[in-house]
């Protein structure tokens, strides 16, 4: 795991929890929250905070890992981490916000470096 940010979740006076990946703005409705951490399933994160004049978008999916331990936030192929501890004192207003870490891909580095070989060196 990289010691440097990818982003940060942030409480809304809105009720929203608001994600900030790289700059892009994301958020995750309060509805969803309970079937987050309640039932346990996936819920959509959003884009273009909604108004009068658009609709939300899907961007992304947001879970929680095997465990239940962290949350996962699936945007595209790559994937980022919050304990869920922290996840949760920033939903219900505890806490500012906190930080997302990036999940380094499965895939190994030297697959990355030379895939006409197969991987191998």
């Amino acid at each position: 795991m990289t010691p440097f940010s990818a982003g940060q979740i942030m409480g809304g006076s809105d009720g929203c929890v608001h994600v900030k990946i790289y700059g892009a703005p994301h958020y995750i409705c309060p509805e969803e929250l309970g079937m987050l951490f309640f039932v346990g399933d996936s819920v959509p994160l959003l884009k273009n905070f909604p108004s009068l004049s658009e609709s939300p978008q899907l961007s992304g999916r947001v879970h929680l890992n095997a465990s239940g331990r962290s949350v996962i936030i699936e945007l595209g192929a790559a994937r980022f981490m919050v304990p869920r501890d922290r996840f949760l004192a920033v939903a219900f207003g505890e806490d500012i916000s906190c930080i997302i870490c990036k999940i380094p891909s499965e895939k190994n580095e030297i697959e990355t470096i030379s895939p006409g070989k197969g991987g191998k060196a």
